[in-house]
């Protein structure tokens, strides 16, 4: 079924104003494949829907309150990541070495944001200093490191608090 191009712009619109591009496509009676595949073939053409996205949110948000809005995004990932893994039915090593990769991508994403952003840079420091915890554990004592799992949320806010 060919979509008019109103469609098309409505789907655009919805999400370089920050709908998921699934909830543009819903909300437009479009398949996601479809919408995927729009964004794709508009990219290809040289408008990138995410730089528009990204745009639209420093131009409504200013860039302070998106730099905020990009931390807290990431954390609740990590803590949505951190809560699934507590109920996964894995295995206790591997569960272990997924904390430590999760603490790992958070330290990345920190030291590299505080790189633009030098008022993040303690808080930086403090996730660092956590990854280094958990590669220590990780490498000799295991069981420490699933002891500590179930703290990282509530230590997380106080840095959050103490850095934000």
């Amino acid at each position: 079924m060919a979509h008019s191009q109103d469609i098309r712009d409505k789907v655009r619109q919805l999400y370089v104003e920050g709908m998921p591009l699934n909830g543009a496509a819903v909300t437009c009676g479009v398949n996601y494949d479809t919408a995927r595949d729009w964004k794709a073939k508009a990219q290809a053409k040289g408008d990138d829907w995410d730089t528009a996205r990204a745009a639209y949110r420093i131009s409504t948000q200013g860039v302070d309150d998106l730099n905020k809005q990009l931390v807290e995004d990431f954390a609740r990932q990590v803590i949505t990541t951190t809560r699934e893994l507590e109920t996964a039915k894995i295995p206790a090593a591997n569960k272990a070495q997924l904390l430590a990769q999760l603490a790992d991508a958070y330290a990345k994403f920190s030291k590299a944001f505080a790189r633009i952003n030098p008022s993040f840079s303690g808080l930086s420091v403090a996730l660092d200093t956590l990854k280094t915890l958990a590669d220590h554990l990780k490498k000799h004592d295991a069981p420490a490191l699933r002891a500590l799992q179930p703290h990282l949320e509530e230590v997380g806010a106080i840095l959050g608090k103490r850095y934000g």
